[in-house]
């Protein structure tokens, strides 16, 4: 090759590179802003794995004092409750407590006897107020009537949200007696996170409420 064409080719390659320069510059431009213009999708909130007691076995809550009875899955421990503020209440069936330690929660029971003083309208009433004390944090409230068939009747409140009792019922035979339930976690509610907890439970209050009995009729 000549010197004057090998100074041409040399002198037509430096051309081209700085020919390249800005287009090089215009390209990362282009990439860095495409990426920056991703849009971040968030990884789902992880919460921690539920252990859920096996249902292997059956109790029968009952006593001498309580006027109802009803069948429970073996895991919960059921404490009765004879005092109200460390003051001895006349109602020996007054409180029941059934706590189910591996999940963090408790169903409290509250049982009443119907009478001019307690009348059926009345605690029907306070029940229903009691439920709806949880509306501002309720998605929804969904009342499902109870009838086993074996005179027991009555309303089971499904709570939705974040509310702080998410489930609650009462139970009566209209005539005689009176039992209200509430079901409460020992933690903060935050309703993605319990619900699979919240139906787990729902179903061994359904089958309590099927089993439940009179004992005095």
């Amino acid at each position: 090759m000549s010197p004057f064409a090998h100074a041409f080719d040399s002198a037509f390659l430096r051309m081209c590179r700085r020919a390249q320069l800005p287009w090089i510059g215009l390209l990362l431009v282009a990439v860095f802003f495409a990426a920056c213009g991703e849009t971040a999708v968030p990884k789902p909130r992880a919460y921690p794995r539920v252990h859920y007691p096996e249902r292997a076995g059956m109790q029968q809550f009952g006593s001498p004092d309580c006027p109802f009875a009803f069948e429970l899955p073996d895991y919960y421990e059921i404490e009765r409750k004879g005092t109200y503020f460390e003051e001895d209440v006349e109602q020996p069936c007054w409180g029941n407590n059934l706590h189910l330690p591996g999940l963090n929660g408790t169903l409290y029971l509250t049982y009443k006897p119907l009478g001019p003083d307690q009348r059926l309208m009345t605690l029907t009433e306070q029940a229903y107020r009691l439920t709806f004390t949880h509306a501002s944090r309720a998605d929804y409230i969904e009342p499902v009537q109870i009838d086993n068939g074996h005179g027991v009747f009555g309303l089971l409140y499904y709570v939705g949200g974040d509310a702080a009792s998410q489930l609650q019922f009462f139970a009566t035979d209209t005539v005689e007696h009176f039992l209200r339930g509430t079901w409460n976690f020992r933690t903060q509610p935050n309703a993605d996170s319990l619900a699979p907890v919240v139906r787990f439970v729902t179903e061994d209050i359904q089958g309590m409420l099927a089993s439940m009995r009179w004992t005095d009729s």
